[in-house]
């Protein structure tokens, strides 16, 4: 026994009910639309539960999953609404799809057709036999489009021509016979031909929807609702495969089976009509409107049921004169009728006669000569369609067409006249205009006017005028509601009612005859006209007569029944006599059914139909019944019914009927707008059929149409699904149908107060098509079935804010005290306590809308002060003056007054500009002078901040006439049309803060995000596409202004961004859902986030921002270091879209995040103690476990915020930091609302507070001591077969039973896997051996083809041993896997392997068939762990072993040592690369050109080399390991494909601490403890923005070896701090120059990894001290004239000279020491040195010194000049280090005295004289000659205008500080050019205040190679005189300038 229980079904009886085990016979569904996809496991439970002695077959079980037999026909949507693009992908799915299937001689048969126009045959299912053949034929399947999309045609089509013999069908052997139509649009004819000829076929329809098919069609032609499915878009379709395929697997094992024969013959209604098409023949505008005219004719008729007995076609043209082309006694066969259209030719003219052909029609084609069935009945209609405005009148004409009951419909395009086709139509909503009669703007009108043509069934019909006669013969029939609308109470009057009447009659056979029927759901017949033929008869008859009974009142059966059984010469009629037919109908309730048809049709008979209605009963149904409204009877109590008939019997006796034609009812109803928001609710109860019945009911009782009454209908729960608004459906039949396609929304919450909300802001507002604005009544009829889940009373008090007048249906459970604070009064509320009774109350609610008038509201005048600040600049001018118009508009509706509303103007653009203040006029009329005066202020750019902060302080203040003192509401009105250049969060916030309410109002570019940061609510932001376009606004904002009271104000409270916090830095991880369930409300997730960010202080150094994605998996959209500034987070945001996909896997997601983003290479700040914040956005409740990984996220310090939509609140509690940060919405709309609440904790929370929140966040696993994961991993391809699945499945179950499994104990996952991977039972769902078993057993054979066990290895790793699949791998509990291939891989699988068994995953392998066994060894690590058999079948055979194997598996085996081997280079290198703005993108391609050099030139063939590289900016990126590349060419592709990340901070000290702990670890691939060099090498473009030196230190301190190389903006002290010494620093000027190192650093580099580098013998150091005197002289200048006009540059390049210089930090040969820098600075004038200030260390404040010299000059360079230096430094200590910088614009004295002058320093012990040539310098090179103490590789001229001239500089002052304070630290200082010189020197003795002796072993003496190593060192002649005197005797000097000189004598080299 299985039972299924759906929505409300009761868990504990259904167990009662189904077999055990219960988890394979018994299905709980949330609603109906999940039933189809249980099917697979239903007819897999159905399978495994039968007996082999049930099975029959020897007791072999039948394989489920076989597919025997069956002929399937795709037939394809190829028209032109699909496109190439959409049919590809319907390709790629059948391809896809037919890979599944079984396609053989003796099994499946395949055939495709196409169409559009017309079905064409792609391939017919005897074509081929075999798979392959129909794959290859699906290649030529290709696209041919087509206008139309004729799937009526094409299903008879397929009928015909393939599910027949000749077609290849194999239905007379028996063999299923399968269609699956696949369609992307709706049917463009007729489809209920084909339907038929399909279902008659005995064919099971299958049908898959895309994009615009129509579902309701799709339904109607699928054999069952269950075999319908439905794409959003083509990239679900592959979704669609697993619901698809068990139902045709299904059909082809006979387990689906229609009765047979099964004939389903369609009753439908008879639409018989006779149309005549009234045709523009003219030619006005040459034949392209007619041509457009006869295509839409056609395509009209094409689409009817047009026949001799249906619906009957006649054509006539028009101009001038009428030309008939078609007659109705034309044969009426619908392809013929089609074809003659397509030939029409126009008759041509230049004038419309509409009038005169309108009378034309009626006269000789609406007759019965010309076959219009007119006269018997059949509705006579015209479509008319003209482009022109007609020349004779068509007023009498139109109404004489009326007059003979013909129906009008009117087309319009071009010329026409609206007026004039509302005239000539039936009614104007049956108008239809356009601009033109191409097919682009007519075709999109056919299915709304198709629908008029097919639903007009007639009109209300009257007598022009009754008349009054005397008449002895009637026939008289009374129709009594026999229900319990009347009860047996209230019956007697009735009965006493028909006695009254008769008694006053002359009943007889010749005289009045009479008839009674009664009815309530059916009628009965109590006697006929002819029954009784006397008065006594009658009566007594009556006195016998008894209630029929019944609760359902079908008044329009009833009516069909009288006239069809009663008003008959059967009956004892006389009508054929001209007797008078009347029908008295009394009622006391309102009809079940429709009865306007059977009402009309009796007028059309002539029958007097006389109303009576009691009670209950419908006013305005009676009078739609009534032959004429005045023959209405209307009584509220029966027992008042006794006075009838003194009213009634002379009109009952002396009315006749006249000529019937059409009257217009007065409608007591007006202008109104009301929405219907029903509970949709699982609170319903199943009763939701009866809701939708009754809003059908209500609406056709209103008068419906634009200009009158409009509905909207919307449904709710935890959100609202709207139906349709105010103005989507103009036409009332369109929106009754609408209604009738209803379906329930469901779901188990029900938010009344969101779904308020939600009215009031989506659907009473203009946009929406309501007419709140202009004063329209707005009215809502709620029905509540439940009591809300949220509060209702805010939402519903700002309905009646907005003056909208709720009324209420209250039923079942909702709370009345909750409804009564939604209505104003109590009356307005309705009970109906049974749903499927509400119908008692649509009288009520009817009369409700109808009578109940407001009352205009009244606003009460009140004092307000508005200030406009309009965009003044550039941008705008040319359309300024429209600004003016809004402006002047907007005050005229004001009333303006010193007492009253006061008004300000101001403009701005780059500043603000007051026009005029709030105290400036005193009324309106001076205020619009004033405006229009107005003129563009001009400038650039906007700065909106600016001017917000402006008016704060000079415009809303008592004393420029502000009253907010006083409590007067202020407001702002922001015009603007682009967004501001400064930051406005902080001035709106300022502004908000004082009480002003601003609105945002943009134009064009204006941010719409930025207005509602401005705005004092989002909803006061307003964006407009361009000036124009104002107007539409200017309505709204008045109204606001004037109805806004302080109390409101006060009550909306404003959007006010909260201070930031002291520590700015912050981390916020938004992780949203992506899934198709959020991706119709994306882009208002999308909007929020921006919202969000736009309120945050974005910056690398304070707030960082990522996006991560989710549904079925994580998707990084960007991290937390992509992106510095808001601008580039947020156009991020913008482009933000969708991922898709079916799953939300919250679990998953948040484990991803907690491993993966908040880490420091993604650019979490962690590790610094910044806070750090989730924001969880999802849409339904989560597809797997989210209590782990929630604990997961905050064991990291995380602090989560959850927003949610349709989720259950615990779950939002496991995953939130507390429950005060859980957010629950009923829909995304309501995102805004959370705005404050989300910005709140992200900006104030601290870590410690997260911290404390948190607090013990993990509990203690729960574990059992022999608990194990085990994941069976099942080969499901062709090469094991479904014999061999079920070999393996029986395996398993055995396996399984030994285990001891459950949730804390043995866990066991499935997965299957061909080319694709296919998840079957996570660990986490197993809870129980029973469970585990029952997936087991559920197991089917998937199939696919080729075999990719990489893929399905990596899937297991990343998807199944995951702690939200259920893994408990982090708690220590063993994983294994068990995989049975029974094939070769077709993909790699060495790779995933080693991450498997990385990953600690122990591996059991099981091979059969076509397995490899080398292949299995490679998967399970050890021959012992794979088994291998030749067939599936002798699984038993290896059972015992691999169960024991499993409870002993070995450790994965760990990666061998690799020898040393001693002859070779060797060594782990990682490379840090500084990817910060320090370089750029240009220049980084050629730092990783030089890396790939470096690793080019040091890897050779036999070395053994690991490389791993690192990026760093603000954060660091692993690019890779040194594990990840085996060989030099990976390595170097590996390096050639890094990208430049980028980023504005060079955070080098963090890149070295994280590759010390993260790369030179065995886990990564380093081998220290094989003692092989390890070398860390820095790559910087400048000084790091961290701790980098005492980074670099501590690693060097490991044993590390750490090169660096600095370029730009580094000297080389700062670099040689980064490395390990001196020997490996290295710097070049530029990128392009990097290339000039390569030799020196793979000299050092060979020599480390050959661990030849020397040690540390000594080191002795000096104290370093410098003192630097900066000059300067400026001599084009006049006395007082500031020299920093002549020199623009000087003043900042002085500075930057001084703080670059003294910050030097440790000199490059002694890393432990810094120098004390001291600095002066003076000039020289003729008159004497004037000096800024003395040496000292420099401190900021003395650069002003500097700047007060700028005007006490001219300032000039001669001798006198040097000897001021001299002078000042005469003053300086003996030991120090001298050095002089001068900046000149040229030499002013005596060149000669200069070159003295230069001496005498020299000769006074200053080191380096250091030029520097200013702007306009003459000369520069002769000037240069006065240097001295620049080294032979510091010869480029220095200029003032260079870029990094302070780091030159700073460079150049190592040099002479260097030597003095040299120190000689390794044996390596002469070694780095050993190869090149030719020598190696032994250091004898350590330098100190003595002598140093170099001991030279001559090798290879070339004196060019001893030069290149002196300039290595930099060294010159001044350097070499000064080794000299300390010490360097013995080693001699060559000069740069000889070194071309012949080789000398080798013991001087």
């Amino acid at each position: 026994m299985f039972a299924i229980g759906v929505q409300d079904a009761v868990e504990r009886e259904l167990q009662e009910i189904a077999s055990e085990p219960l988890d394979t016979h018994l299905f709980n569904l949330e609603n109906f639309a999940a039933l189809h996809g249980i099917i697979g496991d239903l007819v897999a439970s159905v399978h495994s539960s039968v007996t082999p002695e049930m099975a029959g077959a020897n007791g072999v079980i039948k394989d489920i999953t076989a597919q025997e037999s069956a002929d399937i026909i795709f037939l394809i949507d190829g028209s032109n609404n699909v496109g190439p693009v959409i049919f590809a992908a319907f390709r790629d799915f059948l391809a896809n799809f037919i890979e599944r299937l079984s396609v053989g001689d003796e099994q499946i048969h395949i055939g495709v057709v196409t169409y559009s126009d017309q079905p064409r045959t792609v391939f017919s299912l005897d074509d081929h036999t075999n798979r392959a053949d129909v794959l290859e034929a699906m290649k030529a399947l290709s696209f041919l489009g087509g206008e139309e999309a004729n799937m009526g045609e094409a299903l008879e089509y397929v009928v015909q021509n393939h599910f027949t013999k000749s077609g290849g069908s194999r239905v007379e052997e028996g063999v299923p016979q399968v269609l699956v139509l696949i369609s992307g649009s709706e049917s463009s004819d007729d489809i209920r031909e084909g339907v038929l000829a399909v279902k008659r076929a005995s064919i099971f329809t299958f049908c898959i929807g895309v994009q615009n098919a129509d579902q309701v069609e799709l339904q109607h032609i699928a054999t069952d609702g269950s075999f319908v499915f439905i794409a959003l878009d083509t990239r679900n379709l592959d979704e669609l495969q697993e619901l698809l395929l068990p139902n045709i697997a299904g059909v082809a094992q006979r387990l689906i089976l229609l009765d047979a024969p099964t004939v389903l013959i369609e009753v439908t209604e008879a639409n018989q009509k006779d149309i005549v098409f009234l045709i523009d023949g003219t030619t006005i505008q040459g034949n392209a409107p007619f041509n457009g005219i006869r295509e839409f004719l056609s395509k009209v008729v094409n689409r009817l049921e047009v026949g001799a007995d249906k619906i009957q076609v006649s054509v006539a043209q028009y101009s001038d004169n009428v030309k008939p082309e078609i007659y109705f006694s034309t044969p009426q066969d619908k392809s013929a009728i089609v074809n003659n259209i397509k030939k029409l030719k126009p008759v041509g003219g230049n004038v419309h006669n509409t009038g005169s052909a309108l009378r034309y029609v009626k006269d000789n084609l609406f007759t019965s000569a010309a076959g219009c069935r007119i006269d018997e009945g059949v509705l006579p209609l015209l479509v008319l369609i003209t482009g022109g405005k007609s020349r004779d009148d068509v007023t009498l004409p139109a109404q004489e067409l009326k007059g003979r009951g013909i129906l009008a419909v009117a087309v319009g395009a071009l010329n026409a006249d609206r007026a004039e086709l509302e005239q000539v139509a039936f009614s104007p909503t049956l108008v239809f205009t356009a601009n033109d009669f191409r097919p682009a703007t007519m075709l999109p009108q056919i299915p709304t006017i198709l629908t008029n043509i097919r639903t007009l069934s007639g009109t209300v019909v009257a007598t022009t005028t009754t008349t009054e006669v005397l008449a002895n013969k009637r026939d008289i029939i009374f129709l009594l509601d026999g229900s319990v609308n009347v009860g047996n109470a209230n019956f007697p009057f009735v009965r006493d009612l028909v006695v009254s009447l008769v008694r006053f009659l002359e009943v007889g056979i010749d005289d009045v005859r009479i008839g009674l029927v009664q009815f309530s759901e059916n009628p009965k017949t109590e006697f006929f006209l002819n029954t009784f033929l006397t008065k006594s008869d009658v009566l007594n008859r009556l006195g016998q007569l008894r209630l029929q009974g019944g609760s359902v009142l079908n008044v329009g059966s009833a009516l069909d029944f009288v006239l069809s059984n009663h008003f008959t010469e059967a009956g004892g009629s006389r009508i054929d006599e001209k007797v008078p037919q009347v029908l008295v109908f009394l009622a006391a309730g309102p009809s079940a059914d429709s009865f306007r048809q059977a009402a009309n049709a009796l007028a059309r008979a002539g029958v007097l139909t006389f109303c009576i209605g009691v009670r209950n009963a419908d006013r305005a149904e009676l009078q739609q019944i009534a032959f004429n409204p005045q023959m209405v009877y209307f009584k509220d109590d029966f027992s008042s019914l006794a006075a009838l008939p003194q009213d009634m019997i002379r009109p009952l006796m002396t009315y006749v009927s006249g000529d019937v034609e059409e009257v217009t009812i007065p409608s007591a109803e007006s202008k109104k707008d009301i929405l219907f928001l029903t509970d949709g609710s699982a609170y319903l109860g199943g009763q939701f059929p009866a809701v939708r019945e009754f809003v059908l009911r209500v609406i056709s009782d209103l008068d419906v149409k634009p200009e009158g009454v409009r509905v909207a209908v919307a449904q709710f729960s935890d959100n609202v699904q709207l139906e349709f608004n105010f103005e989507e459906i103009p036409s009332k039949e369109n929106i009754l149908q609408k209604v009738r396609k209803m379906r329930v929304k469901s779901g188990r919450l029900l938010n009344i107060g969101a779904a308020l909300d939600h009215a009031l802001r989506e659907i009473f507002v203009r946009n929406a098509g309501s007419r709140i604005e202009e004063g329209v009544p707005q009215f809502l009829v709620l029905l509540a079935a439940g009591r809300s889940s949220d509060n209702v009373e805010r939402a519903a008090n700002a309905l009646k804010q907005a003056n909208v007048v709720p009324f209420v249906i209250r039923a079942r459970n909702a709370d009345a005290a909750e409804l009564e604070k939604i209505v104003y009064d109590p009356h307005f509320i309705l009970q109906a306590d049974d749903l499927a009774r509400i119908g008692d109350v649509r009288p009520k609610i009817v009369n409700l809308l109808k009578t109940v008038e407001l009352a205009p509201r009244v606003v009460e005048v009140q004092k307000k002060d508005v200030v406009f600040l309009l965009d003044g600049s550039d941008g705008i001018s040319r359309s300024f003056s429209s600004l003016v118009s809004f402006v002047e508009n907007i005050v005229r509706s004001l009333e303006v007054g010193p007492d009253n509303i006061r008004v300000a103007v101001a403009q701005y653009s780059n500043f603000p500009k007051v026009e005029f203040l709030l105290n400036a006029h005193p009324d309106k009329t001076a205020v619009i002078d004033a405006v229009r005066r107005l003129s563009p202020m001009g400038g650039s750019p906007l700065n909106t901040g600016a001017a917000l902060n402006y008016l704060v302080r000079n415009v809303f203040t008592s004393q420029s006439g502000s009253r907010v003192a006083e409590g007067v509401p202020q407001f702002l009105i922001l015009v603007t049309a682009d967004r501001s250049r400064d930051d406005v969060t902080r001035p709106a916030t300022t502004l908000k803060a004082t009480g002003a309410v601003p609105f945002g109002i943009g134009i064009g570019n204006a941010d719409i995000t930025e207005l509602r940061t401005i705005s004092f609510v989002p909803d006061l932001a307003i964006l407009v596409p361009d000036v124009r376009q104002l107007s539409t606004v200017q309505q709204l904002i008045s109204d606001k202004v004037v109805r806004l009271t302080r109390e409101e104000i006060e009550a909306l409270g404003p959007i006010l961004v909260p201070p930031p916090t002291v520590d700015g830095k912050r981390d916020i991880v938004f992780l949203i859902d992506g899934s198709q369930f959020a991706a119709p409300e994306f882009s208002t997730v999308r909007e929020f986030i921006e919202r969000i960010v736009n309120n945050l202080n974005v910056d690398s150094d304070a707030t960082r921002v990522a996006v991560i994605q989710f549904s079925d998996d994580p998707r990084v959209e960007f991290l937390l270091n992509a992106y510095s500034t808001k601008d580039e987070v947020q156009n991020a945001v913008r482009r933000l879209r969708p991922k898709g996909g079916r799953r939300v896997n919250v679990g998953s997601a948040l484990e991803y995040v907690s491993k993966n983003i908040f880490t420091r290479p993604s650019g979490s700040r962690i590790e610094e103690g910044a806070p750090q914040f989730l924001i969880l956005l999802f849409s339904r409740p989560s597809d797997d476990e989210v209590e782990d990984p929630a604990m997961e996220v905050k064991q990291v310090g995380v602090a989560p915020l959850a927003v949610a939509r349709n989720v259950d609140t615990e779950e939002l509690v496991k995953i939130a930091l507390s429950p005060e940060y859980v957010f629950q919405v009923s829909t995304y709309q309501d995102l805004p609302s959370l705005e404050q609440s989300l910005l709140t904790p992200i900006t104030t929370l601290t870590t410690q507070q997260i911290r404390r929140l948190l607090g013990d966040t993990r509990p203690p696993p729960d574990i059992d001591s022999e608990a194990k994961d085990l994941v069976f991993l099942i080969d499901s391809s062709a090469g094991v077969g479904t014999e061999g699945i079920a070999h393996i499945r029986d395996f398993i179950l055995r396996f399984v039973q030994q285990l001891d499994v459950g949730e804390n104990k043995v866990r066991i996952g499935l997965v299957q896997f061909s080319n694709d991977v296919f998840p079957e039972f996570f660990l986490r769902d197993s809870k129980s051996k029973s469970t585990a078993v029952g997936a087991v057993r559920r197991l089917r054979f998937r199939g696919g083809a080729p075999l990719n066990v990489g893929k399905a290895l990596d899937y297991v790793v990343k998807n199944v041993f995951v702690k939200s699949a259920g893994s408990r791998r982090e708690d220590g509990v063993p994983q294994h896997l068990v995989v049975f291939l029974g094939g070769r891989s077709q993909d790699d699988i060495s790779r995933p392997s080693s991450v498997m068994q990385g990953f600690g995953i122990k591996s059991l392998g099981v091979g059969a068939k076509n397995a490899d066994s080398a292949e299995l060894q490679r998967i399970t690590g050890a021959p012992r762990t794979a088994f291998v058999v030749r067939e599936f079948t002798e699984l038993p055979s290896i059972e015992r072993r691999m169960f024991a194997s499993f409870q002993q598996l070995p450790e994965p085996p760990t990666e061998p040592e690799v020898p040393i081997v001693d002859d070779r280079k060797q060594a782990d290198v990682v490379f840090l690369l500084d990817s910060s703005i320090n370089f750029g993108r240009d220049n980084f391609q050629q730092v990783t050109d030089f890396v790939a050099g470096i690793v080019d030139a040091i890897y050779e063939d036999r070395d053994s080399i690991r490389v791993g590289l690192v990026q760093y900016n603000s954060d660091v990126s692993d690019e890779f390991f040194l594990k990840d590349f085996p060989n030099k060419q990976q390595i170097i592709d590996a390096i050639e494909k890094v990208a430049y990340k980028g980023g504005r901070v060079s955070n080098a000290g963090a890149a070295i601490r994280h590759v010390q702990a993260k790369h030179f670890v065995k886990e990564a691939g380093s081998r220290a403890e094989q003692k092989v060099p390890q070398i860390a090498f820095i790559v910087t473009g400048g000084r790091p923005d961290d701790d980098a030196y005492a980074a670099a230190s501590a690693l060097a301190r490991t044993g590390t070896k750490v090169f660096a190389v600095g370029v730009r903006n580094i000297d080389l002290g700062e670099v040689a701090q980064l490395s390990s010494d001196s020997t490996t620093a290295f710097r070049s000027a530029t990128t392009a120059a990097m290339s000039d190192l390569n030799e020196a650093v793979l000299v050092t580099m060979a020599d480390v990894m050959k661990q030849q580098l020397c040690q540390v013998v000594g080191e002795v150091s000096r104290d370093c001290n410098l003192d630097i005197i900066l000059g300067f002289d400026v001599s084009d200048v006049g006395p007082q004239q500031s020299i920093f006009t002549a020199q623009r540059v000087l003043e900042t390049k002085v500075e930057d000279i001084l703080n670059r210089i003294t910050q030097i930090q440790k000199i490059s040969c002694t890393p432990n020491q810094t120098p004390s820098v001291r600095v002066a600075l003076l000039a020289q004038t003729p008159s004497g040195v004037v000096e800024a200030f003395d040496f000292s260390e420099y401190q900021p404040e003395l650069f002003e010194k500097f700047q007060a010299m700028h005007t006490r000059g001219p300032f000039v360079l001669n001798a006198d000049t040097l000897k001021s230096y001299q002078n000042k430094f005469a003053t300086s200590p003996t030991g120090n280090v001298k050095v002089v910088i001068h900046l000149t614009d040229g030499i002013d004295g005596s060149r000669e005295q200069l070159k003295a002058a230069t001496a005498d320093l020299k000769r006074e012990g200053v080191k380096a004289f250091i030029l520097v040539g200013l702007e306009r310098v003459s000369n520069f090179e002769d000037v240069m000659q006065l240097e001295f103490g620049r080294g032979f590789t510091y010869n480029r001229p220095l200029r003032v205008n260079l870029q990094d001239l302070d780091f030159e500089l700073a460079e150049q002052l190592e040099q002479p500080s260097n030597l003095l304070c040299f120190k000689m630290k390794t044996e390596r200082t002469m070694l780095q050019k050993e190869r090149a010189v030719g020598f190696h020197a032994n250091v004898l003795d350590s330098v100190g205040t003595g002598d140093c002796r170099v001991q030279l072993d001559q090798r290879e003496p070339q004196e060019k190679m001893a030069t290149e190593a002196i300039q290595e060192m930099k060294v010159d002649r001044e350097t070499a005189d000064l080794w000299g005197s300390t010490g360097l005797r013995d080693f001699k000097v060559v000069p740069a300038k000889e070194e071309r000189r012949a080789i000398a004598d080798s013991q001087e080299k």
